[in-house]
């Protein structure tokens, strides 16, 4: 079906589309999430996910989930799925105390 050497780089700002190197075209996020280490590790990286932090956010759609089939499904439809955010270090110095 996929080929172990083709390799989709997304676009940096565009992520609805991207490069797919082996073959030198232009796809859609859909068609490039189909290839590369994303997709052969996926299923484990989301697993992982789910059992250490109970949840994963899809990008996309803008919600946690907390399935494995549901974000299998997400993540098959090329969605951005993550538990990982930027800290703000200063946050916590910036919120008002309440008394």
């Amino acid at each position: 079906m996929t080929d172990e050497g083709e390799e989709f780089i997304p676009h940096a700002i565009h992520t609805w589309f991207g490069y797919l190197k082996s073959r030198g075209i232009v796809v859609t996020r859909d068609e490039g999430a189909k290839y590369g280490q994303y997709t052969r590790d996926t299923e484990e990286r989301i697993r992982n996910a789910l059992s250490t932090f109970g949840w994963v956010y899809c990008v996309d759609c803008r919600q946690p989930i907390f399935d494995l089939n549901e974000a299998l499904e997400h993540a098959k439809r090329g969605h951005l799925l993550t538990n990982e955010f930027m800290r703000d270090e200063v946050a916590a110095e910036e919120v008002p105390m309440v008394s």
